[in-house]
């Protein structure tokens, strides 16, 4: 039989790479009841791989039929999204839970690609897993808790990009970041991340350049620095530069055509039903 190049062996080694999720992930772990975790070590494996510094595909995860999620176990991930010609970008860290493997809308023209600024793990959560939530519910329990996390994650960044200047949106970005990455010193939060300034760009919704000039007015005035290639120091109270939180006339919804009530009767399809909640709360048509 002929013998195995040192790229074909080093494949073939990590197509049966394999990690324990209970002794990575200490949410996973807690989900266990602690007199089975012996029994949910040996059972919780899940395939795992390396990517590299660079862009990845999906396609190169080389996951099963039966691989419904990907846990990121390790680095940080990126998820660029173009549309128009212009990009946006998602930051995913140790814990994010996705599905890489979806694909836009065809109504909509975007492009997604995804990369990782330095070597990173990720766990295939597949059929074994599944099978193991069965018999232990709260694990699923945590999934669907991380994907609500990343989900108002997402919510209160696009808030942020809808900060009037560059500067607040930065230092929107980095009080959000720091939530989950920064560690609380004497002179201020450090936030030890490599970021670009064409990722913060992305984001937050602007042009690098504009993001540039905006790290420097805020350098200048002492409320966010980088420190090192990757090290940023977010002054403590430079949050006194965001806008005051508080509520902005009224909530609007939309309802669909389609609706069973009573409150679209009589309105065409071109004529959406608003509703509209004042500050005490009491919703009028």
């Amino acid at each position: 039989m002929r013998a195995r190049t040192p790229y074909e062996a080093s494949v073939a080694e990590d197509k049966v790479s394999r990690v324990a999720l209970l002794r990575v992930d200490a949410g996973l772990r807690a989900a266990v009841p602690a007199e089975e975790l012996a029994v949910a070590e040996r059972v919780l494996i899940a395939p795992c791989r390396d990517l590299e510094p660079g862009t990845w595909t999906p396609e190169g995860l080389d996951a099963g039929a039966d691989a419904f999620a990907v846990l990121l176990v390790r680095g940080l991930v990126t998820r660029e999204t173009t549309i128009a010609g212009r990009r946006s970008a998602e930051l995913l860290g140790p814990g994010d839970v996705f599905h890489p493997w979806r694909t836009f809308d065809p109504a909509v023209p975007a492009t997604s690609r995804w990369a990782s600024g330095s070597r990173a793990t990720v766990a295939l959560l597949d059929e074994r897993f599944t099978a193991a939530a069965r018999r232990w519910p709260q694990l699923f329990a945590v999934i669907h808790e991380r994907l609500a996390e990343q989900l108002d994650r997402g919510a209160v960044r696009l808030a942020i990009m809808a900060l009037p200047r560059v500067e607040q949106r930065v230092l929107g970005l980095f009080w959000q970041l720091a939530e989950r990455w920064g560690k609380v010193l004497r002179e201020g939060v450090v936030i030890e991340l490599s970021l670009t300034h064409e990722l913060i760009g992305q984001l937050i919704g602007a042009q690098r350049p504009t993001v540039s000039l905006a790290l420097q007015a805020l350098a200048a005035d002492g409320l966010v620095q980088r420190t090192a290639p990757d090290a940023w120091l977010l002054a403590h109270d430079s949050g006194t530069a965001l806008p005051e939180v508080r509520p902005i006339g009224p909530v609007q919804t939309a309802a669909g055509g389609a609706g069973g009530g009573d409150e679209g009767a009589g309105q065409g399809p071109s004529e959406p039903v608003t509703q509209i909640t004042d500050a005490g709360g009491a919703a009028s048509g």
